[in-house]
Parts: structure tokens; C-alpha cells; sequence
């Protein structure tokens, strides 16, 4: 085994892609800036191969299908004779299929036992993540805000990101294969009908969730993967060149040149239509038109005039996040230490990961969530909302401040867009919307029936938005200032079942700006529990 060689595989909801390198020079790199400039690593050897995992005879996409796994493995048994013969230390990386699967542990387990791969399923974020590192390795625009646009098989990401640091990143269902298997047979059949639906779906799920990316800005469009590859190819592939696959980097589309590819690929019916096209990459034929309604909505809401293509992405991404691994740089992240005894849980693990990677103020958030648990466990004869609300509440204390990175004005509804986005590892969409929920309502308007996010909801679940946002907001009045001076928190009742005391225990100094905010902000659980709740502050004597 070679400790200079790393071989990076990207699981794909489309395809499979390894790629091997030899490193150089690194034992004196200490930033991401260096590491790019110094041009660390050569390519030895490259593989890209057709695996559409999840997809099978039912056009099913929750599940990796028997035939999906059978082509998975036969892929990934080549991967692996080609990585011995080049004796490299191997990083698999696996996203938007693999990570949703509900029999996904059955697929990772067999792959680590019976292949000795072990993969590591990413969130939504942590892709967009790794996808922008890779395109610093091959584009020179670290100092550039740019937006980086990945349209996978199984998701698109979106990033801003400037020097090395992501501004913000989202990541949307909304995969070329995805909408293939829900609204074109698979990719057999595009009627006029079938592209309309599937436009307003692709519109209704971006809606206003594109807000911070307008809010942020971007010098610079860079586009990644096998779709705007296939947009280039189409542009810029002589007749006479038609090979299997051949990929395209560091060159340029305006919006006018895809307009005019995107009119002739619409006007297919069929898919024979589409493979009829000069330069078409057939492999993905059946999949271009979804990828393209993606794209066009993209362009047109963010009035983009100009994508550059890059041929680096996630599993370039995925060898600078080796490096910092095998040698210890710790160039991309910053530990957690506070957080050690959370990690052990899959779900609490992908929130905390978020919060780090959007700089939430730990401390602040960790002092909200214990008081969010007490006032919880304190309110329960009331509320009697069971554990799993508890763990959602727990998880929406963490985040309710993630907007700040954003813009501390109307940093609650930039909360709501980056969980709801975030492609978190171990959450139901129905979770993910819930928690992005309780954080939007932590201040400023209480839910609301006119509210676009809110409405969809059934009653049972709106009752537990509004307790526990109200929860929230109280819980972090009691952290006003940031220092954590609550040390405990208690309620009594007077007798009569309406008139009740929190007291507010501290050690130091009275918590006067708390029990301000604590006045305000009490009133919202009064009026949902119909009783009347009484402040006190008490210190805490040895």
C-alpha cells in the first residue's frame, strides 16, 4: 500500500467514477490556497462507468434495486482490481441514491465485508462541499465568488463560495435520473405534457428557496457533471469527433448557446429523437432532457449569462479531503471537541457537521438546546408531545441561528432555506421540514396559515411547529447575551392549574437581560396553554 497514491470513488446516482492520483510535495502544504497552487497530485488513471443504482423494472427511486446493486457491484469489483494494481488507499464517497435507499446498509455492509470498501454516505451540504474543493483543483478561481451548479443523477447542488469558503450550499431532489423515473417512463418517452409537469415541479421545489444565492451574488458560473459536460459536448464536438465519452474543461457557454442547444433537445418526443441528435452522448440520452429543464430554470431564475465547464468535481473534492486526512492538515475543518459525546448518533452527527460548516456559535446553541430540553420536559403536563418531538426540538436549537451566515437580518428565514436544503444524512424530507420550520418561527412572525411553508402541514403537525417554536424562542431569550448564565430552570404550580412560576436559577450575576426577554417572549406559550406564567430569578448559594 502506497500512502502517496489515493484512489477517490464517487457513488453516483448516474454513474460510478474513480479516480486515482499520485500526491507530491506535501508534507509542507498548511493551507487549501498553497495546496492549489502548488499542484500537489497527478492523475494516474481515470474510470467513469453507467450504474443507475436505484433504478430497475418499477422506476422505484427510495430503494437500490436488485439490478442496480448487481451493476454496482460488478463496477466496483473492477474499481477495486484496478486500485491493487496501483496499490492506493481508497476513499469512497457515496450520495443522493445511496443516501436516501432505505436498504441502503444492507448495500454498504456487503460492499465493506465482501469487496473491503468502506463507504461513506455525505450529505446534501457536505457534496457541495467536496464538489467546490474539486473545482479549485482545477479552475483558477479561488479568489473569485463564484456559483457552482452540480446536476447529479439523484440531486442538484447548489454553492457560493469564495477562497476556499462556502458561503452557502443547498442541495435539491432534483436529479436527472430522478425526474426521468418520475416523469418520462425512465427516459423512453418526453411529451409535451410530460416536460410541462415536470417544469412545474422543478419551479415548485426551487420556488424561493434561491433567495440567499440572489441575496449572496456570484462573479463567476462554474458547472460540474455529466450534464453540462453533455451541454458542452453538444456545442462544441465536431460530428467527425462522435466518441464513446470525451469530457470538456475550462470552457464556456453563454446563456444564447444554451438556449439554442435546450430548443432542439426540448422539441424531442421520443427518445429515439434524442440519440437521432449529432454528438449526443447516448449514455445519457435518456436522462438530458430532465437535466436540462433543471439547468434552464437555473439559468432564468438566477439570470445567469455565462457557465464555465469544469471536469473537476466531488471526486477530486474527495482526494484534497483525503489529504487532510492522512496528513493531519486539518486545512478544511476545525473540531468540535464540545460535541464529542453527540456524535455517536448518525442524525446528530449530520446537524452538528452542518452547523460547523456554516460557523454556528456552538456554545450558544448547545446552552439553547439544554434550556430548550427543560422547558420542554418542564411544559410537558401541558403539551404532552412525546420523544421524537423532543429530538427535532433538540435538533432546530442547534440551527436556529445558521441563517447569521447569511445576514443577521431575517436570519430565520435564511435558516429555514439552508436546513431545508441541506440534504442531511438520516431525516425524512417530512423531518427536514419540520425542523427548518421550528427554526424559521424562533422569532420575529408566529405561523401562520398565509405562510407558504407552514400551510401544507396536517393539524397535528402545525400544533407541533407552533409549541415547539414557541419553546425555542423562549429558550433563546434565556441566552440573550450569549454567556450561558441560566443554570437551571424550574416551574411550579400555585394550586389552581392557571397560575404558574418559572423560576431561573443562576450562579453569578442576575440574568437581567434574560428575564427581559423571557417577559416578552412567555406570552406566546400563555396564550397556546391557556395559563399564566410567572418570572422569578433565584441564585444558586453553596
Amino acid at each position: 500500500m502506497n500512502n502517496n497514491r489515493i484512489a477517490a470513488i464517487d457513488l453516483g446516482t448516474n454513474s460510478f467514477h474513480l479516480v486515482i492520483v499520485e500526491l507530491k510535495n506535501i508534507s509542507d502544504i498548511t493551507s487549501l490556497e498553497e495546496l492549489e497552487a502548488n499542484n500537489n497530485f497527478n492523475i494516474l488513471y481515470r474510470q467513469r462507468e453507467i450504474v443507475r443504482i436505484n433504478v430497475g423494472e418499477n422506476n422505484q427511486t427510495n430503494r437500490l434495486t436488485n439490478e442496480g446493486i448487481n451493476r454496482a457491484i460488478k463496477v466496483l469489483k473492477q474499481f477495486k482490481t484496478k486500485i491493487e494494481e496501483y496499490g492506493a488507499v481508497t476513499h469512497a464517497i457515496a450520495t443522493s441514491a445511496i443516501r436516501e435507499a432505505e436498504n441502503r446498509d444492507e448495500f454498504l455492509n456487503y460492499v465493506k465485508d465482501n469487496l473491503g470498501i468502506e463507504i461513506k454516505v455525505v450529505s446534501g451540504f457536505e457534496e457541495a462541499h467536496l464538489i467546490y474543493l474539486g473545482v479549485l483543483q482545477g479552475l483558477n478561481v479561488y479568489d473569485k465568488q463564484i456559483l457552482l451548479i452540480d446536476i447529479g443523477g439523484g440531486s442538484t447542488e447548489l454553492l457560493i463560495g469564495k477562497q476556499g469558503r462556502v458561503l452557502y450550499a443547498s442541495s435539491f431532489k432534483l436529479g436527472a435520473v430522478r425526474l426521468a423515473q418520475k416523469f418520462f417512463d425512465g427516459g423512453k418517452t418526453f411529451s409535451k405534457k410530460q416536460k410541462q409537469e415536470c417544469i412545474e415541479y422543478i419551479q415548485n421545489t426551487f420556488a424561493k428557496n434561491l433567495k440567499p444565492i440572489e441575496r449572496l451574488g456570484f462573479e463567476k458560473v462554474i458547472g460540474t457533471s455529466g450534464q453540462i459536460q453533455s451541454i458542452a459536448r453538444l456545442l462544441y464536438l465536431d460530428e467527425i469527433e462522435k466518441i464513446e465519452y470525451r469530457t470538456f474543461h475550462d470552457v464556456e457557454f453563454s446563456t444564447k448557446q444554451f438556449e439554442n442547444v435546450s430548443r432542439k433537445l426540448l422539441e424531442c418526443e421520443k427518445l429515439d429523437e434524442v440519440k437521432s441528435i449529432k454528438t449526443i452522448d447516448e449514455k445519457r440520452a435518456e436522462i438530458i432532457i430532465p437535466g436540462t429543464l433543471i439547468l434552464k430554470e437555473i439559468i432564468e431564475k438566477l439570470k445567469i449569462q455565462n457557465v464555465t465547464v469544469c471536469n473537476y468535481a466531488l471526486r477530486e473534492g474527495i482526494i484534497i479531503d483525503a489529504i487532510e486526512k492522512h496528513f493531519n492538515k486539518n486545512i478544511f475543518y476545525q473540531s468540535f471537541s464540545e460535541t464529542e459525546d453527540l456524535t455517536n448518533n448518525l442524525r446528530m452527527k449530520s446537524i452538528l457537521e452542518l452547523a460547523k460548516f456554516y460557523n454556528v456559535d456552538l456554545k450558544h446553541a448547545l446552552q439553547v438546546r439544554k434550556i430548550a430540553i427543560t422547558l420542554f420536559n418542564e411544559f410537558s403536563i401541558f403539551h404532552q408531545l412525546d420523544k421524537n418531538a423532543l429530538e427535532l426540538l433538540e435538533y432546530a436549537a442547534l440551527l436556529h441561528d445558521i441563517g447569521y451566515h447569511i445576514s443577521s437580518k431575517k436570519h430565520h428565514k435564511y435558516s429555514y432555506y439552508i436546513i431545508k436544503n441541506s440534504g442531511l444524512v438520516g431525516f425524512s424530507d417530512k423531518e427536514i421540514e419540520i425542523i427548518s420550520n421550528i427554526a424559521r418561527y424562533h422569532r420575529k412572525a408566529l405561523p401562520n396559515e398565509k405562510h407558504e411553508n407552514f400551510v401544507h402541514f396536517t393539524n397535528e403537525e402545525k400544533y407541533l411547529i407552533k409549541i415547539l417554536a414557541a419553546i425555542l424562542r423562549l429558550s433563546d431569550g434565556l441566552e440573550k447575551t450569549h454567556r450561558a448564565v441560566i443554570s437551571d430552570i424550574k416551574l411550579f404550580s400555585n394550586g389552581n392549574g392557571k397560575q404558574y412560576l418559572l423560576v431561573l436559577r443562576y450562579l453569578t450575576h442576575p440574568p437581567l437581560s434574560e428575564m427581559e426577554a423571557a417577559k416578552k417572549r412567555k406570552r406566546i406559550l400563555e396564550n397556546y396553554f391557556n395559563i399564566k406564567i410567572e418570572l422569578k430569578l433565584e441564585k444558586i448559594t453553596t
